[in-house]
């Protein structure tokens, strides 16, 4: 049984206000190649489908045009829902989906009614059996347990509360079957890309190695943006990444799919296909001078830059941008004056003076005066 670990597709993310809409349709469409070009028995998409709870129409037909090609393909998809993904909406796209053979967990569910999904080899050999757990915020943390069946007892921690759900949801494996868990969760240990909402990949949201179960063969984690095997879990655990560098806090990270071969009783054999697709993000530091010698290398890529110049003169911004049409965050490296080093306690700032230095930390210039004078209006009527 050979299966395919995808997640955090973020559909529909913007960088800088740039939509990465042809971007995602890039990637998705070079996945569904792998997929064909290794055979797989089925595609797994760990969650976080699109980036928003309400996607646009544009988002949602990237995605489902993506659903549609693997159908064509003949191959099966399973898919749970993320953090940002609204579980009532898949809940109601489940049924249709289901029609072309794609099959949807958007919320708990028992073992035995839809919690574990199975899914035939094309060989006929064998079948994989998935756990599917999508996401679950704490206040639908005792629901998922009364849905699993779990007795009652006083709440302890989210982490001790969610390895008691993925433990039971396990427990309905048949090890004559190939066996697999899929969820949406933060495994402590895990090395975070940078650009995941801070809330749920904390302390609060975090599930230690050990509440994975040791019974599935593999583990197939979404949620965290950076691909790796998370470290302390007895068996194979992964976290497939994004398809794209979502943001600047992954710059220079290889994006990937995970190939996982399995046979029923034996250890999973897992191997990682680069994705090429999408634009690279690149860090770029230098004077003028230097970052002019830098135009004609850098293609695509979208770009941050550090520009090291002397003082600050208005109009720096929009000249490293014509020299780096793809610049979308310009920051300055000047020596600082004593006067402005004692300005660094925020609290002493007026509002004006923080909007100011935010204006020159954003567009590498002085806001003008009507601008800030706007700004004392629209205080003054709000205070």
């Amino acid at each position: 049984m050979r299966l395919l670990h995808t997640g955090d597709w973020h559909v529909g993310k913007t960088l800088a206000r740039h939509s990465r809409i042809a971007e995602a349709r890039e990637v998705l469409s070079e996945l569904a190649e792998i997929a064909a070009t290794e055979q797989v028995d089925v595609v797994l998409v760990a969650g976080d489908i699109f980036d928003q709870l309400s996607p646009s129409a544009e988002a949602e037909a990237v995605v489902y045009d993506a659903l549609v090609d693997f159908e064509r393909r003949k191959i099966p998809v399973v898919v749970i829902s993320g953090n940002h993904d609204h579980a009532h909406r898949w809940r109601a796209l489940e049924p249709l989906l289901a029609r072309f053979a794609i099959q949807v967990v958007p919320e708990p569910r028992r073992p035995d009614s839809g919690g574990i999904v199975e899914i035939r080899a094309r060989d006929g050999s064998t079948s994989l059996q998935v756990a599917a757990l999508p996401w679950v915020p704490i206040n639908r943390l005792v629901a998922a347990q009364q849905l699993l069946g779990l007795a009652e007892q006083p709440f302890q921690t989210y982490a001790t509360e969610m390895a008691r759900i993925l433990g039971a949801l396990c427990q309905g494996f048949d090890h004559a079957k190939c066996n697999v868990l899929a969820a949406h969760v933060f495994v402590s240990g895990a090395t975070v890309a940078g650009s995941e909402r801070a809330l749920s990949i904390g302390d609060l949201y975090a599930v230690t190695p050990q509440a994975i179960p040791v019974t599935p063969q593999y583990v197939a984690l979404g949620h965290v943006h950076k691909a790796q095997r998370v470290p302390g879990v007895a068996v194979p655990a992964r976290y497939s990444g994004s398809l794209l560098q979502l943001d600047f806090g992954e710059v220079d990270q290889e994006k990937s799919v995970a190939i996982v071969d399995l046979e029923p009783g034996k250890p999973a054999e897992v191997r990682e296909v680069p994705i090429r697709g999408g634009r690279r993000l690149r860090d770029v530091r230098g004077t003028l001078e230097e970052l002019a010698e830098y135009a004609s290398s850098v293609d695509g890529d979208f770009l941050r830059v550090v520009l090291e110049c002397e003082a600050l003169q208005p109009g720096l911004g929009d000249t490293v941008r014509e020299l780096l049409p793809n610049a979308l965050q310009v920051t300055l490296d000047y020596p600082r004056e004593e006067v402005e080093r004692e300005l660094l306690d925020l609290k002493e700032l007026t509002t004006r003076d923080l909007f100011s230095r935010y204006y020159r930390g954003r567009h590498a210039s002085e806001p003008e005066k009507e601008l800030l004078d706007l700004l004392d209006e629209l205080v003054d009527e709000v205070t």
